[in-house]
């Protein structure tokens, strides 16, 4: 499966719908939250990709499960894999899956409302703490890489989300403490960039839907303009991956994503997720 890759258009708005490997670099990735739905987005398209020499490195604490899901991942793939079985609290491991990644998808977060949330949080103040620790080792060997991390559509002040303006300031009324965790995340990420230390690009998506799908059916990565309200799981992991392989182009910047093709609605998840929001905000005690 080749790399959907688009041109930046006067609306700035990128079509991803061409095939094409040209524009891309080789490249190491470190996944942090594999076993999650975009952490799995990104490594399934990974492993189907055309890049050549391509590394990727998994820190995730159940190894069980990621290979529960991907059953064939150490023993079929082309690509190099390299699995850390380990918290992201564990400072050596984290270093090791670090160490000489060009991209570092952080994906570690939670829907999961809670005065007491900081999943984000911690795992940026781990990464950096990380990174930093790598780069006083390796000295003026040390290559600054690119962060991709999620926050949300709902934040983005360029890219507006395709939903009614009440409904938008509800949703995030009810879960306003995931997108507290998340601000503070990319703060401690847009200190570290100052300091040299990586590179963020901040990929906001709608709502993302369907985390069992497999099949991704379109995407736009947009620097503004109007967005639709959903997104899969699997086209945002492409557009992750995307990101990633463009970082001379988007470092340091906040961009959204747009579905262009169908998206399977899955109610549920959602529902438990501005229900568990709403139970904290109206009873915190």
């Amino acid at each position: 499966m080749a790399f959907a890759t688009g041109k930046l258009s006067a609306n700035n708005v990128i079509d991803s719908n061409t095939d094409d490997t040209s524009a891309y670099i080789m490249s190491t990735h470190a996944i942090l939250g594999a076993n999650g739905g975009t952490g799995s987005a990104i490594l399934r398209y990974l492993l189907s990709s055309q890049i050549p020499d391509l590394h990727i490195n998994i820190l995730v604490r159940s190894k069980a499960k990621l290979l529960e899901a991907f059953p064939r991942l150490e023993s079929t793939s082309s690509a190099t894999i390299t699995i850390f079985h380990a918290p992201i609290p564990d400072e050596s491991a984290l270093q090791a899956c670090l160490k000489g990644a060009s991209t570092i998808d952080a994906c570690v977060a939670t829907n999961h409302a809670s005065r007491k949330v900081d999943i984000p949080f911690t795992t940026a103040a781990r990464v950096t703490a990380a990174l930093g620790q790598l780069r006083r080792d390796e000295g003026s060997e040390y290559k600054t890489p690119t962060v991709v991390l999620i926050r949300s559509l709902s934040l983005n002040s360029d890219v507006k989300i395709s939903v009614p303006g009440f409904m938008k300031s509800f949703f995030i009324w009810a879960i306003w403490f995931v997108y507290e965790d998340l601000i503070k995340a990319c703060g401690l990420y847009a200190g570290a960039e100052k300091d040299g230390l990586l590179t963020p690009i901040t990929a906001d998506p709608p709502m993302l839907m369907d985390p069992e799908g497999t099949k991704a059916t379109g995407y736009e990565i947009m620097l503004s303009g109007k967005a639709s309200s959903t997104l899969s799981y699997a086209d945002f992991g492409v557009a992750m991956v995307e990101l990633g392989q463009r970082r001379e182009e988007f470092g340091g910047k906040i961009v959204g994503i747009s579905a262009t093709g169908p998206v399977r609605i899955t109610v549920w998840p959602s529902l438990v997720t501005v229900f568990m929001g709403l139970k904290i905000r109206l009873f915190p005690f």
